[in-house]
């Protein structure tokens, strides 16, 4: 799992060029992810049992493809209704759509939040240490 950034929420959210737009089978495109949230809700069963059927899923493969969503693609792809893909799709759009700065959790990696973390807890630990040591002397 890789950390979700500013830069990476901003790129799922955003349009997709034209070449890579996902063209539904009644021939409308949708070009985002929240497109593709609306137009799941609305979507006649027709169209949407043309992109997904036994072993196959255009949905997952377009948004973990195109999108670069895997863990989103993933509960696509085990989701069995068109309600349950739209609830999915429209929580992360919104997830994605908060303020960029909630996203981060460390701003290089999480390896290096656990070192800083570390670091910051030995020194406390320390000083609460030789703290109780004086006040038992």
């Amino acid at each position: 799992m890789s950390v979700l950034t500013p830069e990476k929420a901003s790129r799922m959210l955003a349009d997709v060029p034209a070449e890579k737009q996902f063209m539904l089978y009644m021939g409308t495109n949708v070009k985002s992810l929240h497109e593709l949230g609306d137009a799941m809700a609305i979507m006649a069963d027709r169209t949407f049992m043309h992109h997904v059927a036994e072993g196959r899923n255009d949905f997952s493969n377009w948004i973990r493809d195109v999108i670069g969503d895997h863990e989103l693609a993933e509960k696509i792809s085990r989701s069995g209704t068109k309600q349950e893909m739209a609830k999915e799709i429209n929580a992360k759009v919104h997830f994605l759509a908060r303020k960029p700065s909630e996203h981060v959790i460390c701003k290089h990696n999480y390896m290096e939040c656990g070192v800083n973390d570390f670091a910051v807890g030995t020194l406390v630990g320390f000083v609460i240490g030789v703290i109780i040591a004086a006040v038992i002397r």
